[in-house]
Order: structure tokens, then C-alpha cells, then sequence
């Protein structure tokens, strides 16, 4: 068969081909209108979910705002909430929020939206969600629905953070938004023509909408056009709408335009094909080279093979260039997240990559250490360490690793370094690469744990020296035991004998020893009562000094046995409020001598562990002391405050009454004794005595320093230790 040349098929191909072109032409025109609608979807979706995380970050940061005053210990004390409005005020300047501080109950205490100290309601319902609510239930920070505001009547929506104590919210910090505060975000999103987004409460309120006039998302949407991303913070969600009547015109205008353009197409091939198809002929060649001319028809065989094989390439290509850009992101990730120190060096050393450790190392960016060499960033010394590794890894092309000495602010820490040659094609060695580990702590760990082993060895050399005595010694720890035990039963058994004694003691003065004082005490006011006329001179003196006699006994009496009790009973260890407690005491005192002006100074927050009823003591009979003692003052004057005595805690009561002589000070906490006359200050001088057995109970010490007609102040501790440790007076 004689061969005809390629414009003869060419010139039939283009007259077969017209019917195929044409159907082809309304494939493409069908495809490209699906993928233009899938586009449009997927540009819908996503910019409803990009809108969500916009507004999920516009939230978060002023939760963030909202939880730095939450936790603000100005929150915890009323009389500094007005330092507390002017932060809130202050935040309000730097991120435009109003802020509203609520109890538990939801009774506003200041709203900057309002002069602090203004009336204000309590938080109103929403519809849907209450921020409020939510927060003091959940100890969580919550985003609310849209609420009316009570004031001016505003459409809002709340972010309540709790304030917690103790795991427990006792208060909320709120912000309030206007609902128009949010309608810039949407005029700024980059929305297609007529398309419409709407950012929506827990109810499906509208919060703010963007939308053309007359839009009715129930009418001009159909369901597939509509989607909703929800928010991570709140119960709100983003609602973008597609109308179907501006989206459908636009396609069906873009399908007739490219079936218009693909069928002109057509008909301009199938009339210039003739004219072309020498050019055509010449052109089949030169498709097989990297810059043929794909446009060429694929009937013709070489055609069609060139094409195939191009498309393979380019699919090939694009795979493998895809595969690269995931490779080089999780090499990104993997590189900015090591625990390590990473670094990339060139031959000659200059640094190349320095992963967000070593920077921090550095304490400068990566732009400030690429370029530079070991010598520009360490010591001279540890440089050239460096550099000796470095060769070591370029002369093997094998990868190391060896213990670093690296200063790091100053202090020497110890890295252990892996090294290892990035090789180019022909193997050569491009980079060099090192991972530093800092191994500071195992290595001292290691230290440690060998010389424990040292010391153990040691231990035992010592212990197997020692076993020829262990009989003998254990039959003498066995005798010591056996002493112990009998010294021990007879120690038990002379406090035991001790104990009931005492209590025979107190049995005695509260029983034997009250009922004659009872009895003389009758018997001399039934005397004055029956036989009181007949009394003369002397003898009605003698009655009232057997009277007198006879209370002080009792007051004598009443007072050994509160010294008898104060170290007797179980020992328990609470946190006692010293501040209440003090000034409890000193509200009863006042009360019972209202005529009395006492300046009374407690400091706020005096903690102390130990026994409430002795420590309530304590603080009765220090007190109780100190008004007793500034009665003849000018001006009495009490302070109840926290010291410090040798480094530990102590907590003091002073006064500027009548004070004493240093060099009586011994005689202060001993039963009975007294520095001052019975007509000036009355007292049967056991309550010292009192608190100095309370308090060494505690393990403590209790000390005085006074001054005539200058005060007094007791000083005593309270140690949370055990009373065996030593105290600081010791």
C-alpha cells in the first residue's frame, strides 16, 4: 500500500471528528459547571469555618483579659474593688471591653459601664445559654446567648469567667459586647456577591448578619448551599447561605460561555484544519521533545503517545513535588519541636539552620546565628572543641557522638552531641549535622548514684569487718532493750501515779477546798445579817476582811485549777484565725466598759496552728492583760501583730499602760507572782503562768520586754513543727 501523507488523515480526522468535538464540548461545558459548583461549596465551607476560628480567637483573647482579673486578689477584698474597677477600666481601654463584677448570686458590684458605686440590677436570662449561670455551675469560663440589657435596653451577649478560690467560684468577672460590635467583622470578610453569612447564638438568634436586601434564606437557598461551622468557645455558630438564583445564573452564564467558546473552537479547527495540516505534519515530530506543542489533536498515534507520556510526567511530578512539600512540613515540625538543640553547618562551619532550642541557647533569633561560626557564638576553647568534632565528622563521612561542655548563661552544662555528614549525590559532604541533648542532670545523677555505690561498698566492707562483735553486740542490744522496757514500765507507771495525783489535787481544790471556803463565807454574812447592829468598832472591819479573804481564796483557787487544766487533754493541730479571735476579744471587753476609748490595732491575716481552746487562752489572757494595764493611760493603745524572732514566726500583743522593770521579768510567768500592788491592778497573777504552759505545750516560747509606765509586749510562737524541735529562744 502506497503511504498517503499525514494531511490526507488530517483532512478526514477533521471532517469525522466534528460530531465527537461537539459532544465532547458538552462534556467539558457539564464538567466544568460541576467543578465550578463544587468550588463554590468548598469556598462556602471554608469561609465559614475561617470565620468561626476568627471569632473563636476574637473570644479568646478577652477570656484571657477577663481571667487575668478573675484571679486578681484585689477581687477578694471590698475595700479595694475601686482599685479593681480601674483595671477593669483600664481593659476596657485596651480592648474596648465593658466589664461587669458579680457575686454568686448575680448582683452586679460595678459595671464600667456605669460610675463606680452606682445602683446597679442583677444579671438578667437570656433566652438560651447564661454566661453567668453556666460559669458558676461549671467553675469554667462561658460564652452566653443574646440578653437585653437592663440599663439601655441594647441587645448583648456575655463571657462570664468565674472567680475561684478554692476550686469554688465565689464571684464572676463578665464582659459585655453589643451585638453591633461584631457586624465590622463580617463588612470585612471577602464575600462573593450575594452571598450571605450570619454569625448566630445558641438559639439561633442572629448576633450580626451580612446579607443582600431583600434575602430570605428559606426561599432563595437550598439546603446543600447552606453551611454551619461551630465555635470551640461558645454555643454560637456561623451560617453561610448560597442563593441559588445568583449562583445558578453565574453558572449556566459560565457553562454557555465556554460551550459557545469550545464550539467555536470546534468549527474554526474543522475550517483552518485543511489550511494547517502541513504545519500539522511537521509539527507530529517535535511532540516527543520536552517543548512540543501539546495542543495538537490526540487522533494520530504519535500524538497521543507523546501526550500520554507527557500527562505521566506531569503526574509524576506533581506527586513527587506534593510528597516533598509534606516531607519538608513534617521535617519543619520534627525540627522545631526536638527536645534537642539542632543545627546545620556547612564544611567550613558556618551555621545554616539553628532549631528554636539553640536560639534559646543563644538567646537571639535564628537570622542572628545563621552565617556565623562557632567561633563568633562560644568561647574560644569550646569553639575549637567544636571544630575538632566537626573535622572528625567531615574526615570519616561516619556519623559520632561524643559529651560537650557548653556555657549556658554562664553555668557549664554538659550536652551529649550526635554528629552525623548530609552527603550530596556523588557523596560528598554538603552540611553537617548535630543534635545536642542536655544530659547536666543525668550526668550529676550519675555522680551521685556512684558515689552511693562507693559509700554502700563501703557500708558493707565496714559490716563484714564488724561481724565477727555482731553476737556480742546483739546480746547487748538485746540486755539495753530489756532495761529500756523495765526503766520505760516504771517511767509509765510513776506518771500514771503522777497524773492521779494531779487529778486528786484538783479533785480536792474544787471540792474539799471550796466548801469551807463556802461555809466561812455564809457563816460571816449570816453574822453581819443576824448580829450586824450589835457589831461595834473593829468587829465589822473583821467580818468584811473574812469576806474578802474568803473571794481571794476563791480567786486563788478558780486559778490554780485554769493553770492545772491548761495542759491537760489531747493536743489537736488547726488553723486558728488570730486575727478574729483578737478582735472578738477585745469587741467583748469594749462592750463591758463602753466609757473606755482603747486604740486597737490587729493585723489582718495572723494565722496559727494549734489547739483552739488553748490557744483562745492565750489570746484571753494576753488581751484581757493588756486593757487591765493601760487603764491609767492618756491615750491606751493596743496592737495585736506578726513578728519574727530568729528567723521564725512569733505573734505579739503590746499596750502602753504601766509596763514593768526588765529586772523583774523572770518572776512574770512564775503561779502567783505579781509586779504590781493589788489596790493599782487586781489579779491573782496565774494567767502568765497560764500561757507560758499553753504555749511550750506547742512546742513554742513566749518573752516580754516592758518599760515602766512605757507597755509591755508578749511575744510567743506557735511552731507548725513537732515540740521536740528546738525553739528559737532555746
Amino acid at each position: 500500500m502506497t503511504p498517503r501523507p499525514l494531511s490526507t488523515f488530517l483532512a478526514r480526522l477533521i471532517w469525522l471528528c466534528m460530531a465527537p468535538l461537539l459532544l465532547l464540548a458538552v462534556w467539558l461545558t457539564r464538567d466544568s459547571l460541576q467543578e465550578q459548583e463544587a468550588r463554590h461549596l468548598r469556598e462556602g465551607a471554608n469561609l465559614a469555618h475561617n470565620f468561626a476560628g476568627s471569632m473563636d480567637q476574637h473570644l479568646r483573647a478577652r477570656i484571657n483579659a477577663l481571667h487575668m482579673l478573675a484571679v486578681s486578689p484585689l477581687a477578694d477584698d471590698e475595700r479595694r474593688w475601686p482599685e479593681l474597677y480601674a483595671e477593669a477600666q483600664g481593659l476596657r481601654q485596651s480592648f474596648g471591653l465593658h466589664v461587669i463584677f458579680a457575686d454568686s448570686e448575680r448582683q452586679m458590684l460595678f459595671n464600667t459601664r456605669q460610675p463606680y458605686g452606682a445602683r446597679l440590677p442583677r444579671l438578667p436570662d437570656s433566652r438560651g445559654r447564661t454566661a453567668a449561670l453556666l460559669a458558676l455551675e461549671t467553675g469554667q469560663p462561658q460564652v452566653g446567648d443574646i440578653v437585653v440589657s437592663p440599663i439601655d435596653g441594647r441587645p448583648l451577649v456575655a463571657i462570664a469567667v468565674p472567680v475561684l478560690r478554692e476550686n469554688r467560684p465565689t464571684r464572676l468577672m463578665l464582659s459585655i459586647f453589643e451585638t453591633a460590635q461584631f457586624q465590622p467583622h463580617l463588612d470585612r470578610l471577602a464575600l462573593p456577591a450575594g452571598w450571605s453569612i450570619a454569625l448566630r447564638d445558641g438559639t439561633g438568634a442572629d448576633i450580626t448578619r451580612r446579607s443582600a436586601p431583600g434575602f430570605d434564606g428559606s426561599r432563595d437557598v437550598a439546603d446543600d448551599h447552606r453551611f454551619v461551622a461551630r465555635s470551640e468557645l461558645s454555643p454560637w455558630s456561623v451560617l453561610l447561605e448560597i442563593p441559588h438564583h445568583g449562583h445558578d445564573a453565574q453558572l449556566y452564564r459560565a457553562g454557555f460561555a465556554l460551550f459557545a467558546a469550545l464550539l467555536l473552537a470546534t468549527l474554526l479547527g474543522m475550517l483552518g484544519g485543511t489550511l494547517a495540516s502541513r504545519r500539522i505534519s511537521r509539527q507530529v515530530a517535535r511532540l516527543a521533545t520536552p517543548d512540543g506543542s501539546a495542543a495538537l489533536p490526540s487522533d494520530i498515534a504519535e500524538v497521543d503517545l507523546a501526550q500520554r507520556r507527557l500527562a505521566a510526567a506531569a503526574e509524576a511530578r506533581a506527586a513527587a513535588e506534593t510528597a516533598l512539600r509534606e516531607r519538608e512540613r513534617m521535617l519543619v515540625a520534627i525540627i522545631a519541636n526536638s527536645p534537642s538543640a539542632l543545627s546545620l553547618k556547612s564544611p567550613d562551619g558556618h551555621y545554616v539552620l539553628a532549631n528554636p532550642n539553640l536560639q534559646r541557647i543563644h538567646h537571639c533569633g535564628e537570622a542572628a546565628i545563621i552565617g556565623k561560626t562557632d567561633f563568633d557564638l562560644y568561647p574560644e576553647q569550646v569553639a575549637r572543641a567544636f571544630r575538632a568534632n566537626d573535622e572528625r565528622v567531615l574526615a570519616t563521612r561516619a556519623r559520632c557522638s561524643v559529651e560537650e561542655i557548653v556555657p549556658v548563661d554562664g553555668v557549664e552544662r554538659i550536652f551529649m552531641s550526635f554528629m552525623f555528614p548530609v552527603l550530596d549525590a556523588r557523596g560528598g559532604v554538603d552540611y553537617i549535622c548535630r543534635i545536642a541533648l542536655d544530659i547536666t542532670e543525668r550526668k550529676q545523677a550519675e555522680r551521685e548514684l556512684a558515689a552511693a555505690f562507693e559509700e554502700q561498698k563501703a557500708a558493707r566492707l565496714a559490716a563484714l569487718n564488724q561481724m565477727e562483735d555482731a553476737n556480742a553486740a546483739r546480746r547487748e542490744v538485746i540486755e539495753l532493750n530489756t532495761d529500756l522496757e523495765r526503766r520505760v514500765a516504771e517511767r509509765t507507771a510513776e506518771l500514771a501515779a503522777a497524773n492521779a495525783d494531779l487529778e486528786s489535787f484538783a479533785y480536792a481544790v474544787s471540792h474539799d477546798l471550796r466548801a469551807p471556803l463556802r461555809a466561812m463565807n455564809g457563816f460571816s454574812q449570816a453574822l453581819v445579817e443576824d448580829y450586824g447592829a450589835q457589831l461595834q468598832g473593829e468587829a465589822m472591819g473583821y467580818l468584811e476582811q473574812i469576806g474578802i479573804a474568803s473571794r481571794k481564796m476563791t480567786e486563788l483557787i478558780d486559778g490554780i485549777l485554769a493553770l492545772s487544766r491548761s495542759t491537760r487533754g489531747d493536743l489537736q493541730r488547726d488553723a486558728i484565725d488570730l486575727s478574729a479571735l483578737a478582735r472578738r476579744r477585745l469587741d467583748e471587753l469594749a462592750r463591758a466598759e463602753p466609757a473606755r476609748r482603747v486604740a486597737v490595732d490587729v493585723a489582718d491575716g495572723l494565722v496559727a496552728h494549734g489547739d483552739a481552746r488553748m490557744v483562745e487562752a492565750i489570746m484571753t489572757n494576753l488581751l484581757d492583760n493588756a486593757w487591765k494595764y493601760t487603764g491609767k493611760a492618756a491615750a491606751p493603745a493596743i496592737r495585736v501583730y506578726r513578728g519574727e524572732v530568729a528567723g521564725q514566726q512569733v505573734y505579739c500583743v503590746a499596750d502602753n499602760g504601766a509596763g514593768f522593770d526588765m529586772a523583774h521579768a523572770g518572776r512574770l510567768f512564775k503561779p502567783f507572782q505579781r509586779l504590781h500592788r493589788q489596790d493599782e491592778f487586781p489579779g491573782i497573777g496565774i494567767g502568765l503562768a497560764t500561757v507560758q504552759r499553753i504555749v511550750r505545750r506547742h512546742g513554742g516560747e513566749i518573752a516580754a520586754t516592758g518599760e515602766p509606765g512605757r507597755g509591755a509586749t508578749f511575744c510567743f510562737s506557735l511552731p507548725e513543727n513537732t515540740p521536740e524541735e528546738k525553739s528559737p529562744w532555746s
